[in-house]
C-alpha cells in the first residue's frame, strides 16, 4: 500500500494500485494529460478541495485490484436457468459433500495436535462456516433460485417469504458472502495459505489440500453469483416490470 499525504504526487498514484487513479479522476480535480508531478495538497489548494476528504477517498482505493478467481465469460453466456442449474449441480453439490468431511478432518487433526492453538481455531472456523453455509444454500434453493427461475420462465415472481423482488434476498446473500470471504481469510492466515509445516504428517497435508480446494471453489462460487447471476437477475426483473408498465 502507498502511504498517502498531501505531499504525495499524482505520479506516485499512477504507480500504485489502479483504484487510486480511478478515485482521483472521479473528483474532477485532475484529468488525463495534467502534470503528474503535482502534489495532492497543491491540487486541493488550487481547486478548493478538502485534502482530508481526498485522502479518505484515496485510502478506500489504496488496495490492489483483486484477481478474479475465474473467467466470467462462459457464465455470462448462459441463460439464468442454465447458470442457476450450474451453481446448484457444481458448487452446492460439492459443498454438501466436502463440508462434513472437512469438519471431521480438521477436528481430527486438531485433536491429534492438541498443543497447536492454530489448529484448534481452524477446526472452530471450519465448523462455523459449514453451519452458516448449510443455511445459506437452503435459502438460495428454497427462495432466491425459484424466484430467478420464475423471472426467466414466466416473466413474474411467485412471492416467497422474501417478498416478490429478487433484490431483497440478493442483498442478504451478498452480506453472507462477505462474511464467508472473511472467514476464508482467517483460515488462510491460520494455515499460512494452506502451506504444510515441515514434517507435517499425511492427515495434516491432506487436510490442507482439501481446504485449499474448498477455498477456491467457494471463491469461484461467490464470484459467479455476485458478479454474474445477481446483477443479471435484478436487470431481468427490472426489464419485466418495465415492459408490464409500457
Amino acid at each position: 500500500m502507498l502511504k498517502l499525504t498531501g505531499r504525495t504526487k499524482v505520479s506516485e498514484l499512477q504507480a500504485g494500485p489502479p483504484g487510486l487513479m480511478r478515485a482521483l479522476l472521479s473528483t474532477g480535480i485532475f484529468r488525463e494529460g495534467d502534470d503528474p508531478e503535482v502534489m495532492l495538497g497543491q491540487l486541493c489548494w488550487t481547486f478548493g478541495f478538502n485534502p482530508a476528504i481526498l485522502i479518505m477517498m484515496l485510502e478506500a482505493a489504496n488496495v490492489p485490484d483483486e484477481v478474479p478467481p475465474c473467467d466470467s465469460a462462459p457464465y455470462e453466456a448462459m441463460s439464468l436457468l442454465e447458470l442457476v442449474e450450474h451453481i446448484e449441480q457444481v458448487h452446492h453439490r460439492y459443498l454438501r459433500e466436502a463440508m462434513p468431511e472437512l469438519t471431521a478432518l480438521t477436528a481430527a487433526v486438531a485433536a491429534a495436535h492438541a498443543d497447536d492453538e492454530r489448529l484448534a481455531e481452524l477446526s472452530k472456523e471450519m465448523a462455523g462456516i459449514a453451519q452458516e453455509l448449510d443455511a445459506h444454500l437452503l435459502h438460495e434453493e428454497e427462495a432466491l433460485f425459484p424466484m430467478i427461475r420464475d423471472i426467466e420462465t414466466r416473466g413474474e415472481v411467485t412471492p416467497t417469504r422474501c417478498g416478490s423482488a429478487v433484490g431483497g434476498p440478493i442483498a442478504c446473500m451478498e452480506n453472507e458472502h462477505e462474511a464467508t470471504i472473511k472467514t476464508l481469510g482467517k483460515m488462510r492466515q491460520l494455515t499460512d495459505d494452506y502451506t504444510a509445516p515441515d514434517r507435517a504428517p499425511a492427515p495434516w497435508r491432506e487436510m490442507l489440500e482439501k481446504l485449499a480446494r474448498f477455498d477456491q471453489d467457494l471463491r469461484e462460487h461467490i464470484y459467479k453469483e455476485n458478479k454474474v447471476l445477481f446483477p443479471r437477475s435484478v436487470d431481468a426483473q427490472s426489464g419485466v416490470r418495465s415492459a408490464a408498465r409500457a
